[in-house]
Formats: C-alpha cells, structure tokens, sequence
C-alpha cells in the first residue's frame, strides 16, 4: 500500500506545485523579451527587485533559486522564522511573512518596495481545503486580498502575479478537449472554489484600483523534489524504497483512469517569468503542455525509470467522493505561446524522470 497521502488524495485531489537549460535561452532580467516592446515604451517598470511569498514550498523554492541566478533581486518570504533559517542558508535574502497576517504582510512590502511580486503562499492541496475550509479561506482568498492591500497602498505600480489553478474548471474539461482561458470556471471543490474567488478579488483590484496583476493558470506540474504529500511526489518516494522481496510485485493506485495536463516545474517557473515581466494587466494565461495523460501512463513511466520489477493495479475508492472527482484536466496555452513567447523545453517523461531520480539519489525512507 502507498502512503496515506496517496491513498486520500489520490491525483483528482492533488494539484503541483527547482533550474535547467531553458534559463540560458531567456535575455538578461529586466529586459524586455521579443514577444513585446521594451518596458519604457508602455512605461510599465523594469522589474528588478521580485517579492515572492510561499517561497518555502515546492515551486517557491525552485523559483528563488531560479530568479537569483537570472540576475533577480529576490526576496523570499516565509511564514515563521524557522523557514526562514533554513532558507536563508539555501538562497540568502529571507524574511518572514505570514501572509493571513494584514499588518506583517504590509510592513514587508513597505520594507522590500519590489518592482514585482509573485504570490504562492496557499492552501496547495484539495484535500486540505475540503478538511480545513476556513483555514484554506484565510490562507487563499485573505491573504491574497492582504497582498494586493499591501501593494495598492506601498507600491502600486508594482507588476504582481497570482498563481492560481486549473481545479477552477471542475468538470469543464470531460470532454478531453484542452481548456482555454475564455473557457467557462466551474468548480466542483473547496479547493477550486477558493481559487476562483481569489482570481475575481485580482479582477477587482485592477478594475477599481488600477493595480497591475496578471493571473498564472497552471496545469499539472511536477519535477526534481515534489515533496510526498503531493500525489507524484508520494509515488516516487515508495518506488526509491520499495523492496520487491518484502512489499511483493503489486503497486496500487486509485484513479488511475483520469486525465491530466503535466509539465516540468522548470517550464512553468519560466511561464511565470514570462507573465510577471511581459504580461498584460488584468489577463490571465493557462500553463499548460497541451496534453492529456492518464494516470496510469504517467506512473508506469514512473516505475520503468525506478527500474521496479512491479504490476499497476487500480485500487478502489470511496463512491462518496466522486462528486468532486475531476475526470480530465488539460489546457490550451496557446495565448501564452503566442503573446509571449513561451514555450516548454523539457517533456513531462522528464518531469517524471527527474521527479523519481531525486528520490533515489536521496535514499528517502518511508515505512511501509
């Protein structure tokens, strides 16, 4: 049996949140890219110094390391002082910042006054919002909405990005066609409910305050690292320490019949790049491959790189729960492509791959 992670997430309820080659491709920072005309002829700011809040997670951290090395001034933000030790050592520039937190949320974009800023720090996994509604309702909707306060009131020509997610369409997506950002948002979860209010309070502070913020809609991603109470995350950990002798030849999953769009982290931290310096205000831009994969490819693949001698068995679940089961999730990023000039660099067998080697090399161990 896999961890309970899997087990009571399952991929329908997880959603993705380090740097590689595609950074050599991209200008200097702040310059502007070849998908739009320089900063000053719009007379929007050169973004230099970069507030990112949820900087400790998996996504946040890879980003920080990412930026710094394009030549970012980046201020990483963390929610208590001991993340912020542990990432101060990694990156450097740290402070804590608890975003539910209005007031500390102020003082630190008062003191920082970036050029831009990058919010991450939320509820990351369905499962939690389902559980803990008031608490993914703080950390979701009021502490965006303390962000965006914070920024009106300190630096309210700062370009600001909010990573929202593609669980706001709920069961749009059935068809297997790829989602477009003029696709109609129907959620079907607590998770994606949030998210989606979040993005109208964005819409809002642009309309009435004239704030600059683009949306981020990413779809599935994984990569070097995803931590185990993400649903790959959590599979790749049991294959590095599986014992065949031991645990036998069965693997079992749940939903191994869904859908889903996936990248490498690396290809969405760039799409953030591209969104951050050259997006418009007020749009919103999927993050996407374009591809949709079922489960069960996306794991087999998974156990060929672990090189585990082992069977994919479907696991049953809770009938319960399939009301708020996302059958297919995959997105059309063609605005991103063509307004930006993004594209992905690696494929999601990469993803995958660089996702299982980072547990072996690591030699994680779980009990069993």
């Amino acid at each position: 049996m896999l961890n309970s992670a899997v087990t009571q997430l399952g991929p329908c309820r997880c959603r993705y949140q380090t740097v590689s080659a595609f950074a050599l491709s991209l200008p200097p920072a702040g310059v502007g890219r070849s998908c739009g005309s320089p900063e000053a002829q719009f007379g929007r700011p050169v973004v230099k110094t970069i507030f990112v809040t949820g900087a400790e997670g998996f996504v946040g951290s890879h980003l920080v390391q990412l930026f710094r090395q394009r030549g970012f001034d980046v201020v990483a933000g963390v929610r208590n002082r001991a993340r912020k030790l542990t990432l101060e050592k990694r990156f450097g520039k740290t402070l804590v910042c608890d975003v539910s937190d209005a007031i500390n949320v102020a003082r630190a974009v008062a003191s920082i006054r970036p050029d831009g800023v990058i919010h991450l720090a939320a509820t990351s996994q369905a499962y939690d919002a389902i559980n803990e509604p008031l608490t993914a309702y703080q950390s979701t909707v009021t502490a965006w909405a303390n962000v965006l306060e914070a920024v009106r009131r300190s630096v309210p020509r700062s370009r600001v990005l909010f990573v929202s997610t593609c669980d706001v369409f709920g069961n749009a997506g059935r068809d297997g066609q790829p989602l477009s950002e003029t696709t109609p948002c129907a959620p079907i979860n607590t998770y994606g409910s949030l998210r989606y209010a979040a993005e109208d309070i964005a819409h809002t502070f642009f309309k009435n305050y004239h704030l600059n913020v683009s949306i981020a809609r990413p779809f599935y991603h994984t990569g070097p690292g995803q931590p185990a109470n993400f649903f790959y995350g959590a599979v790749a950990q049991r294959l590095a320490t599986w014992d065949p002798a031991t645990q036998g030849t069965e693997f079992t999953l749940p939903d191994l019949n869904l859908k889903r769009d996936l990248l490498h982290v690396h290809d969405v931290i760039s799409a953030y790049e591209r969104i951050l310096v050259d997006g418009k205000p007020n749009e919103t831009y999927h993050v996407a491959s374009g591809q949709a994969l079922t489960v069960r490819e996306i794991v087999q693949t998974m156990i060929r790189v672990a090189g585990q001698p082992l069977k994919l068995i479907e696991q049953s679940v809770d009938s319960t729960t399939d009301g708020e089961t996302i059958a297919c999730l995959c997105g059309d990023s063609t605005k991103l492509r063509t307004e930006l000039n993004w594209q992905p660099k690696m494929s999601w067998e990469d993803a995958v791959r660089d996702l299982v080697r980072s547990y072996q090399s690591s030699k994680i161990s779980v009990p069993h």
